[in-house]
Order: C-alpha cells, then sequence, then structure tokens
C-alpha cells in the first residue's frame, strides 16, 4: 500500500470521538469528513479522500475559470 502524499496545503486529523474516528480533509478551497469503525480505516480512507479533494478542487478552480472567461467577454 502507497502512503498518502498530500499537497502542502492539504491537512487531515484523524480524532477518536463517540461514535467512531472522525477523519477531516481540508484544503483552502473546500474540506470533507467521515467517520470510520478504526483509526486504520481512517488512515486508509486519506488516499481516496485526497483524491476526491483534488477533484472537487479542480472542478471549483475550473467552474471559476469558467465564470472570469463569461465575464471577459
Amino acid at each position: 500500500m502507497s502512503v498518502a502524499t498530500l499537497p502542502e496545503d492539504v491537512k487531515y486529523t484523524i480524532s477518536q470521538t463517540g461514535n467512531g474516528w472522525l477523519l477531516i480533509i481540508e484544503n483552502p478551497h473546500c474540506s470533507l469528513s467521515q467517520l470510520f469503525q478504526s483509526s486504520l480505516s481512517a488512515r486508509q480512507a486519506v488516499d481516496r479522500t485526497a483524491f476526491a479533494l483534488e477533484t472537487l478542487t479542480a472542478q471549483h478552480l475550473e467552474q471559476q475559470q469558467r465564470t472570469q472567461d463569461t465575464r471577459k467577454i
């Protein structure tokens, strides 16, 4: 299994709650959170969640660019 390599602006925390292990992963544009039964499951989800966050951020930035380009016309 590969270790997640996150960009500098992406941070994550895993903390124990009364209901399980809470993973929060965020960057300056958005954040995601998930609850897991074990800390190991939360750690394994970092790669998958980082990929999802990267995709959401790219979509957000692309939409922003299209909006700016439309205003220039």
